[in-house]
């Protein structure tokens, strides 16, 4: 059987969840949770074998997968959903999971290119943060604007406007914007940095650390609980976050599917 997830239900999976190997999904049952639909497939005792669940709003399709058991049939409820969604056939969707749950479930998946690897990190040495440097600014709503091109010439693909709501920083120069940074999350419980990205004109010369630096510190006064993911390939970046106190938390797999 498969249908939607109650409120209790979505509660008792994230009183056990470790947050950690099943970021995108903690996400999903949190901070994003009202633009999300959790669809559950259940045994004919009513024992929950796992959830496919869609966020709506981004310009992508964008779902998040927690099997619970190994007899958890992806494709039965990706058909399901499909159909309660209204998703157009032979439509891309895009999911993150950790390698264990990639062994399990890329058999069901009709793949459109290789899976891309993500390291999830998280910041966990404070004493190695810079010191302040004051050309990073707090944008405020004056900024909104100009943020909202900028995402767009840096082509961050999972900005949403929602975001906004959450603290930016930022480096101007010559009353240009030319390097930014914000965060997906930000809340009590944890902190998720995002949207960050330099000018292609000022790369190079250290603004992506101080932009980083600054959300790090910014997101440490409200939680203990900051993270940031990065493409395994991107080594530099890997290297600058190491050098301001970050370390792997888990192995991951952006995939891109047929629905």
């Amino acid at each position: 059987m498969i249908r939607e997830l109650t409120p209790a239900e979505m509660k008792s999976i994230l009183s056990s969840i470790n947050r950690e190997q099943h970021f995108l999904y903690y996400s999903y049952l949190t901070a994003r949770k009202h633009n999300t639909v959790h669809y559950g497939q259940f045994t004919e005792q009513g024992e929950l074998l796992g959830v496919l669940a869609f966020f709506r709003g981004l310009s992508f399709y964008a779902f998040s997968v927690f099997p619970v058991e190994k007899s958890f049939c992806l494709r039965s409820v990706l058909a399901f959903t499909k159909e309660q969604l209204n998703l157009p056939d032979n439509a891309v969707g895009n999911v993150i999971v950790n390698e264990e749950v990639m062994a399990v479930l890329a058999s069901q998946l009709e793949l459109v290119k290789s899976p891309k690897k993500l390291l999830l990190m998280k910041h966990i040495h404070q004493e190695a943060l810079p010191p302040v440097d004051t050309s990073v600014l707090h944008l405020g709503p004056p900024y909104f604007e100009l943020i909202e091109s900028k995402m767009a010439d840096l082509d961050t693909m999972a900005f949403s406007k929602e975001e906004l709501q959450y603290p930016f920083y930022g480096v101007m120069e010559q009353h240009e914007l030319i390097a930014v940074g914000g965060y997906h999350i930000y809340s009590e419980d944890y902190v998720e940095l995002g949207n960050i990205g330099t000018d292609v004109r000022w790369r190079r010369q250290g603004y992506g650390k101080k932009i980083c630096a600054e959300l790090t510190r910014a997101g440490r006064r409200v939680t203990s609980n900051v993270y940031l993911n990065v493409i395994e390939e991107n080594v530099g970046a890997i290297y600058l976050y190491q050098s301001i106190g970050y370390e792997l938390m888990c192995k991951q797999n952006m995939v891109e599917f047929i629905i």
